[in-house]
């Protein structure tokens, strides 16, 4: 495989914010996305949890709150790892299309047989590879002796014979579960159809950050449809918290209750069950060009969206790299395209993403409706993610990337992967959600 694993020069830290809590908690996350120049930054949030990694002098703010959360044993309380986590970035160099599926599962599976668990992180411009810093040496050493090509910064002698698993920390144990075999979870397919985007590193966090903003913490006001009922979505995960021990971190606006369904042409009205309800096997699908190979849309057509009164508050994933080479943001597609209309489409890298979800927003088609269909006969790749709940697992449980990556490579179903605290959110071609979430209920 013909990639770089560059070590980063940074020491992070996780953080874990229920998302019932994310209203009451949000300007300590805000003040992450607004920092002029972090060294690392990834924030994920789906229906579960919204998980920062970050720097971890820049993440002080969270500390008080998840001492204070530790001391009420409060019941969902906000967490900070004990372990420190070092980054290690992923550039692939091949001129075949991209197949960011076989990379994840080709970098985890030694690591994963050396017992040693990893979160992984797919984005537009590179992937990176979270371990603990306590078994940084060892992981370098292995990734070595498989014949990566490695880059570190800081003095190391990868030629060292790796060190067992019962011997690569001294660290403290997490008092969480410990386990090491992987077992299966519950696998949610979340309702909207994602896009994964750069964002123009000439115009900077001082031009976008703001469309960042509202998707975190003001959702409700981005103009974008929605469905009017919520079989899956989170509405109270963005509601305030019952308690008002939060200290102060309010960052919260008025919720828009009012749905208005007559705004949505439902083409298959018996389409009301869920995405859990199917089992249908699908076609595996050829896996579009992504990383870098985009050129920004300059379109300086008019924005026809409705008001934000319009549409309910409706969100559930999406996932924001920074880093000083670049930035990456997943997320619902129609709100992308709303966050960034025609006329500002050039501070985006993207593909046909935000056009076919322009011309669904226009014709007033309902997300939720939508057919597997409906990218067929274009090269539009829409993603749909695959939500593993792992709580139950903890941090110390090795071989889940492998295992969940390996089982749907093997099936011909390409995939980006996206670790948090608390879950597992393996993105897959629209078209393969149900093959997908019906082999992962297999693992």
């Amino acid at each position: 495989m013909q990639v770089t694993i560059s070590l980063q020069p940074v020491s992070l830290s996780l953080v874990h914010i229920p998302r019932p809590r994310l209203a009451r908690l949000s300007t300590p996350v805000l003040r992450q996305i607004l920092h002029p120049h972090p060294a690392f930054l990834n924030i994920t949030a789906n229906d579960i949890e919204l998980s920062i990694f970050g720097e971890q002098h820049v993440l002080h703010d969270f500390e008080p709150i998840a001492r204070r959360d530790r001391q009420r044993r409060r019941a969902h309380p906000l967490e900070i790892s004990y372990e420190k986590w070092r980054v290690l970035q992923i550039d692939s160099h091949s001129d075949q299309v991209d197949n960011s599926g076989a990379r994840v599962h080709e970098l985890s599976a030694p690591l994963a047989e050396a017992g040693i668990s990893i979160l992984y992180q797919s984005s537009y411009m590179s992937d990176f590879m979270f371990v603990k810093e306590s078994e940084l040496q060892q992981v370098l050493q292995i990734l070595s002796a498989h014949g990566f090509d490695l880059y570190s910064p800081e003095t190391t002698d990868l030629s060292a014979t790796p060190r067992s698993p019962q011997t690569a920390t001294n660290a403290p144990a997490s008092p969480r579960s410990k386990s090491h075999s992987p077992t299966s979870s519950d696998v949610r397919i979340l309702s909207p159809d994602l896009a994964c985007v750069g964002l123009s590193d000439e115009f900077g966090v001082d031009h976008w950050g703001l469309k960042i903003v509202k998707l975190v913490a003001f959702p409700d006001l981005i103009p974008t449809p929605s469905p009017s009922d919520s079989r899956n979505s989170s509405q109270s995960d963005f509601s305030s918290s019952t308690s008002s021990e939060d200290d102060g971190y309010f960052s919260h606006s008025p919720q828009n209750t009012s749905s208005n369904s007559s705004l949505y042409t439902s083409r298959s009205p018996s389409r009301l069950h869920s995405y859990d309800d199917l089992c249908t096997p699908l076609t595996s699908p050829s896996k579009s060009a992504s990383k870098h190979t985009f050129t920004p849309s300059l379109s300086t057509h008019r924005s026809v969206y409705p008001p934000s009164s319009q549409y309910p508050t409706h969100q559930q994933f999406f996932s924001f790299t920074r880093t000083p080479e670049g930035s990456s943001l997943t997320a619902d597609a129609c709100v992308l395209a709303t966050l960034f209309p025609p006329h500002e489409r050039h501070m985006v890298i993207c593909g046909g993403e935000l056009a076919a979800a322009d011309e669904r927003i226009v014709n007033g088609v309902n997300p939720d409706d939508s057919d597997e269909e409906d990218y067929e006969d274009t090269d539009v790749l829409m993603y749909k993610c695959l939500q593993l709940d792992l709580r139950k697992f903890g941090l110390d449980k090795h071989g889940l990337v492998n295992r969940f990556s390996r089982v749907l490579e093997e099936n011909g179903i390409n995939h980006m992967y996206s670790s948090t605290f608390k879950t597992a959110n393996l993105l897959v071609d629209k078209k393969q959600a149900l093959r997908a979430q019906s082999l992962l209920r297999l693992c």
